[in-house]
């Protein structure tokens, strides 16, 4: 007897729903290439649940499972399986493995972002990060940020970096759009302007602009990272005498890069910020390491691992 096509569409509501909950992101992108019919049926899987990531290189995840987007080449040609349409464009694809479907584009940014547009309007659900590692044009970053705040408020970790981006973009982003948890900014602007940094943790690689009352307004992160930072002698003092009062209470490291900031430094009546004291500490999920630091303690009995680096500019806190 020959076996007879399975008929998924046709099941009653409650039958189809159980059957598209074993299926996976990619399974479930699949199925919605089909036909109008079987991209309605998606949220009967529970897909409102899911949640959306931009991940670096230019790879979008959903629940663990990778869109990666990539430039047409000659070697693109040899591992195809067939062509995917995202949003308006049919494109070259390869199914990597059950857990990774990859697409080619002429652009990849352009890719990037239609794919991230289709695959949030697939799974309608939560957008949680949207990191960069690579510059991409403001219109396609703006156009990014644009879809997310017209979804939600709020998200745990974003990267502000686009070629072309303006003073006035990313000022936007800050009135419509909350940082919970990660933020990092590849932006300097020209123009210092009073930002709600109130998220977990920050990295700001061209922090020139940053000014004390900036710094100040963070005194609610766990993890401050500043580069080439213009922060002097007296501003550090003021910081680190705010931090051992017992401002700052939630931060457990801190990382200073500077340049105005003479090499005679240190702080606390110390003779000096560099000593035979080394710590190791995971903060937020990653691995803080201080090394050849003097142990102090807040005026509170807490005590951190500090230390002054005079040849790179850098001062450290690990709160122990």
């Amino acid at each position: 007897m020959t076996p007879q096509p399975f008929k998924l569409l046709r099941l009653p509501t409650l039958a189809l729903r159980i059957v598209l909950q074993f299926f996976n992101p990619i399974e479930l992108f699949e199925l919605s290439q089909c036909s109008k019919r079987a991209f309605s049926i998606i949220p009967l899987s529970g897909s409102k649940k899911f949640n959306l990531r931009i991940n670096e290189r230019s790879t979008i995840s959903v629940n663990g499972h990778y869109f990666g987007t990539y430039n047409n080449s000659p070697l693109s040609e040899n591992n195809l399986h067939g062509t995917r349409t995202f949003m308006e464009s049919t494109v070259k694809a390869y199914l990597h493995s059950k857990h990774e479907l990859v697409s080619f584009w002429d652009n990849r940014n352009v890719g990037l972002k239609a794919v991230f547009f289709h695959l949030s309007k697939v799974f309608d659900c939560a957008i949680e990060y949207a990191r960069f590692t690579d510059k991409i044009p403001a219109a396609i970053y703006m156009s990014i940020i644009d879809l997310i705040t017209s979804r939600q408020s709020e998200i745990k970790d974003l990267t502000i970096w686009g070629d072309g981006l303006t003073d006035e973009h990313v000022t936007e982003i800050f009135d419509n759009l909350k940082v919970t948890d990660h933020l990092e900014m590849n932006y300097q602007y020209s123009v210092p302007r009073p930002i709600p940094f109130n998220t977990k943790s920050i990295v700001i690689w061209n922090s020139s602009w940053i000014t004390m009352e900036h710094l100040k307004s963070m005194n609610k992160c766990t993890v401050i990272q500043l580069y080439r930072s213009t922060i002097t002698d007296h501003d550090m003092t003021s910081l680190l005498r705010d931090w051992r009062s017992g401002q700052f209470s939630n931060l457990q490291y801190l990382l200073i890069k500077s340049s105005f900031l003479s090499k005679t430094f240190t702080a606390f009546g110390l003779p000096s910020l560099t000593g035979d004291q080394s710590h190791k500490k995971t903060v937020l999920g990653i691995e803080r390491e201080i090394y050849r630091g003097v142990d102090v303690r807040r005026n509170d009995g807490t005590a951190a691992n500090v230390r002054f680096n005079d040849k790179e500019g850098v001062l450290q806190i690990l709160v122990l």
